[in-house]
């Protein structure tokens, strides 16, 4: 069974894989080592009082354009507020791609009727960055330095539509709608991992199980439950009780979740599929949520084979109940039997008032 420590060593090197770099354009000097924030990847400042500023948006809300123009207008906000200056948009967002693979949404603002700055969300390596650029002339600049980023091209590349399948070819999945897949890291290949799916903040990978590293079913409740304890660092009782997340292939997962103290959810599950499984962890806000989801959208790949999943076993829960309802059915049973012996008595006592 893989503990909560690998699990949390594994969501944080898919966090921070890869950030992206920049070679200072000339005129500009690098001055990212003294930068404060350890979210910084690249501090550049330029000539007079220009500035490019990249940092890691760990939580933006990438998944809809009112989530994204909301975070670019609280950057906006908090430009203006620490400047004292008077930086003004049309809250406009656009949408522009970059030949060095980058897909920016891009927030325009002028200062007493000039362009001055640019606010930028986009993702490299499968993590959300947001970039401030403040020049006299913005959009000159723009090409030399968001265009020019050097990001990874294949770990961590993030898909937002069309399908997605896993490396296994068992499982498949139509993006879009709040999801969108991140391609795997090498390390978490070489572990067995073949699937990351990403949304509302949050994120779920598959990891398949041989045959010989496969439990039981009537196990698998219980292991999913302790996982998703372990992987938040609280006790067994503190994770949600196991609950079912059908798939749309037939397969019915069980899942579980627990808060853990960073105020993320941490999820585990189990999908059984044909003779062997996957287990399934989640991280973020809405972990649970997105298990869920991205279950009940899951279809079979074409290298799966449906007499297997026809034949795949179901998962069996021990339903828990609540302490107060047993003790409400303990009383009620005891009412029921004290009603019938009452009844019994009164019978018995009219039968004998009949016959005397």
């Amino acid at each position: 069974m893989r503990t909560g420590l690998l699990i949390a060593t594994l969501f944080a090197a898919s966090s921070f894989a890869a950030p992206p770099s920049l070679e200072a354009p000339p005129g500009w000097n690098d001055v990212t080592k003294d930068s404060k924030s350890p979210d910084t990847v690249i501090a550049l400042k330029g000539p007079e009082t220009s500035s490019f500023i990249v940092k890691r948006a760990l939580g933006a809300p990438m998944d809809n354009p009112a989530g994204v123009r909301g975070y670019l207008n609280e950057i906006l906000g908090g430009m203006r507020d620490a400047s004292g200056r008077d930086y003004r948009s049309n809250g406009r967002v656009e949408t522009r791609p970059f030949k060095n693979g980058v897909t920016a949404q891009m927030l325009h603002a002028t200062l007493n009727g000039d362009e001055r700055l640019i606010i930028s969300l986009f993702f490299a390596g499968g993590t959300p960055y947001a970039a401030v650029l403040l020049s006299a002339a913005p959009e000159a600049m723009v090409p030399s330095l968001l265009g020019a980023l050097q990001v990874g091209k294949v770990e961590g590349a993030v898909q937002t539509s069309g399908s997605v399948r896993s490396l296994d070819g068992q499982l498949e999945l139509a993006l879009g709608g709040g999801l969108r897949s991140r391609s795997l890291l090498d390390a978490e290949a070489a572990k067995g991992f073949v699937l990351v799916i990403q949304g509302a903040g949050s994120e779920i990978i598959f990891q398949k199980l041989a045959e010989a590293d496969s439990t039981r079913p009537a196990e698998q409740a219980a292991i999913v439950r302790e996982l998703a304890a372990a992987s938040a660092g609280v006790g067994g009782k503190e994770a949600a009780p196991v609950a079912e997340a059908p798939t749309a292939a037939g397969p019915v997962g069980v899942f579980s979740w627990a808060p853990a103290a960073s105020g993320e959810k941490m999820s585990a599950g189990y999908l059984p599929w044909g003779y062997w499984g996957y287990q399934l962890y989640g991280r973020g806000p809405s972990a649970d949520e997105l298990l869920i989801g991205t279950l009940a959208a899951l279809k079979a790949g074409p290298s799966a084979v449906p007499g297997l999943l026809a034949s795949t076993p179901r998962i069996p829960i021990k339903r828990e109940l609540p302490t107060r309802k047993l003790l409400l059915g303990a009383a009620a049973a005891m009412l029921a039997v004290l009603a019938a012996a009452l009844i019994s008595w009164s019978l018995k006592k009219k039968n004998a008032i009949v016959t005397s």
